[in-house]
């Protein structure tokens, strides 16, 4: 019945219509981990920070050498070196070097499986009896493969979703709502741009 107010979602937030209860862990520390498509290099990236548990764009801005990154080839994919690097960069040591190239490897699977622009886990604990344990994970699916991936579709949650995006998406329209009073009523990107422009 509140509202969660987050660095994504400010300054309304989302009303929190659910809750996730886990047990409760020793936590010794907190990583970041993701895998997404970077629009620069066309590839996808795997993304690891010491720094979990943070706003990771704070990070990025703040700490950029914070922010490990390994950039996947997209005949060969994720490659055991690179989660090994992550995974010293992370200063994992021994089992947990193995674990982590393990469950890295496996979101690689689920991220082109499934079609994802998007996997967070944040924060990825180490316990105090060094196992590594997703806390928090997000998804994001692209929009466009929604079509292949209905199971992932049916599980989309509209009371999250802005009400006006709802009932475009009702109406098969392409519809982003933004802060203001003026809309942009356009039937391309580039006339998009255009008319932004002026």
């Amino acid at each position: 019945g509140s509202r969660l107010v987050t660095y994504q979602n400010a300054p309304d937030g989302q009303m929190v219509t659910r809750l996730l209860i886990e047990e409760t862990l020793d936590i010794a520390r907190e990583i970041y981990l993701s895998l997404t498509v970077d629009r620069e290099s066309e590839r996808i990236v795997l993304v690891a920070s010491v720094s979990g548990g943070m706003e990771i764009e704070e990070i990025a801005r703040t700490d950029p050498e914070k922010i490990l990154r390994e950039v996947c080839d997209p005949v060969w994919g994720l490659q055991d070196f690179q989660c090994r690097n992550i995974a010293f960069g992370l200063n994992l040591q021994g089992p947990q070097i193995a674990a982590f190239s393990k469950m890295a490897k496996g979101l690689f699977q689920l991220f082109m499986k499934n079609d994802l622009s998007l996997i967070e886990i944040n924060p990825l604990v180490v316990t105090g009896g060094g196992e590594l344990v997703a806390l928090d994970c997000k998804i994001s699916v692209e929009d466009n493969a929604l079509y292949r991936q209905k199971e992932l579709a049916a599980l989309r949650d509209p009371a999250q979703d802005d009400a006006k995006e709802v009932a475009a998406r009702e109406a098969d329209l392409n519809y982003i709502a933004l802060s203001g009073n003026i809309g942009c009523m356009v039937n391309g990107a580039g006339l998009a741009m255009t008319s932004m422009d002026v």
